[in-house]
């Protein structure tokens, strides 16, 4: 099955698709900057990009520290549990803080129930019930068209046809299921039990989950080129439905073999002069009915092998391995954010943060044919922090380039100062 994928051109993205090695290059390349100045311009870039490494690297120590009490992958003990609800909370500002910089957007509850209405392009209808979570986000950067060839029953030809799905390139999905005392509460409160029924209900609605009496834990999944009409596939209680479609076929064809079955039985039980005869005519029937239902239990597994086999190829990772994804992706966002800027304030002088906006989203269409909505602000946010601008608002400009490159190497010598300290 061929397929591609193509980024909407009708959809302003934050989000730059190009790697960051290939941004400095083709900034040097535009011939926009003299060549004397592309050795320390190179420098530049390798100093702020290592400098903004090493906060990052500070960031993701938090995180991870954060989140290992609710890690549903530890190994460790959990000795503070008093404040684990504190930890929680401060985690989540973090993390979303973190999917900001990397420029992910939120999906809203408008558009997931849009995408839960729909049906699989792969023809699988499932369906998620999210009473069983306590919280469920997610975010999603880059729309894009996934075109591919099917063969439809609905066209009767043998030629394949090109569908258009949209889909997500990358996904972030954040999934707090209930813990036993909000389940607890849930039934004593929502459905009257007793406490000692609630209990045992609570039980069992973490077992459906896998869960063993964990308080608290929190799922961090990673997917990409997610098609809208699947993300019920990516929660852990999914459903899988028979369509519309195959029920009537089973009906059908599953109907016709039944009732011949039954007039086949009852012609040679009316024919039978013996009770073996009789229990073989009953056996036939029961035989009939059995490979009616074991035709719904094939199409349902089939089902199943397809919802599996598209998440293996759909995960990118899970948990403490997603932490680190997202805080590389948000490093890079901001190191192509403040280098853009830096580059062309540099290059064209003195500015106003719209046209300076402007200019960079022009560049980018140009060079790389990709509409997008820069973020300006956060870019010129990262210089001014770093001592980067001179001016002030209205009109700002970039420090030159001898002055930025020994700005950045005093302050890596201050986080290198500052790590010996604290590691002492």
């Amino acid at each position: 099955m061929k397929q591609n994928i193509a980024y909407q051109a009708d959809v302003l993205e934050r989000f730059i698709p190009i790697s960051l090695d290939t941004l400095v290059i083709d900034l040097l390349d535009t011939n926009l900057l003299p060549t004397e100045l592309h050795s320390e311009f190179q420098q530049f870039c390798n100093s702020y990009i290592a400098l903004l490494h090493a906060h990052a690297h500070t960031q993701l120590q938090f995180l991870k520290s954060a989140y290992q009490p609710f890690n549903p992958d530890r190994d460790t003990l959990i000795t503070d549990a008093n404040v684990q609800g504190e930890r929680l909370i401060r985690f989540k500002s973090v993390l979303h803080s973190v999917l900001e910089d990397a420029n992910y957007e939120r999906i809203s509850e408008q558009e997931l129930n849009e995408a839960l209405n729909k049906i699989s392009p792969h023809g699988v209808k499932v369906s998620v019930d999210f009473n069983d979570f306590a919280e469920v986000s997610l975010f999603y950067r880059g729309s894009a068209i996934q075109t591919s060839w099917h063969r439809s029953w609905r066209t009767f030809s043998f030629k394949k046809q090109a569908v258009n799905v949209q889909v997500f390139r990358r996904l972030f999905v954040l999934i707090q299921p209930k813990s036993k005392q909000e389940w607890v509460e849930y039934y004593t409160q929502t459905k009257k039990m007793s406490l000692a029924k609630a209990e045992k209900k609570a039980d069992v609605a973490l077992a459906k989950l896998g869960i063993n009496n964990e308080d608290h834990l929190v799922y961090l999944k990673l997917f990409k080129d997610i098609p809208r009409a699947d993300l019920e596939m990516l929660f852990p209680n999914t459903r899988v439905q028979i369509r519309l479609f195959d029920k009537l076929k089973l009906g059908v064809l599953g109907g016709g073999g039944t009732a011949g079955g039954v007039m086949a039985m009852l012609t040679k039980f009316s024919a039978a002069i013996d009770p073996m005869s009789a229990v073989i005519a009953v056996g036939g029937l029961l035989g009939v009915i059995w490979r009616q239902i074991a035709k719904i239990f094939i199409q349902r597994a089939k089902y199943s092998a397809t919802l599996m086999k598209n998440l293996y190829f759909y995960t990118l990772d899970n948990n403490v391995g997603a932490l680190t994804y997202l805080l590389d992706s948000a490093e890079a966002e901001e190191c192509k954010e403040a280098i853009l800027a830096y580059f062309f304030l540099l290059t064209e002088g003195e500015s106003t943060r719209a046209k300076l906006d402007k200019r960079i989203e022009t560049y980018i269409q140009q060079q790389y044919a990709l509409p997008m909505d820069f973020e300006i602000d956060d870019g010129l946010d990262k210089l001014q922090s770093a001592e980067l601008l001179s001016g002030s608002d209205p009109e700002i400009n970039a420090v030159p380039l001898a002055t930025a490159n020994i700005k950045l190497q005093q302050q890596w010598q201050n986080v290198i100062a500052y790590k010996m300290t604290t590691n002492t």
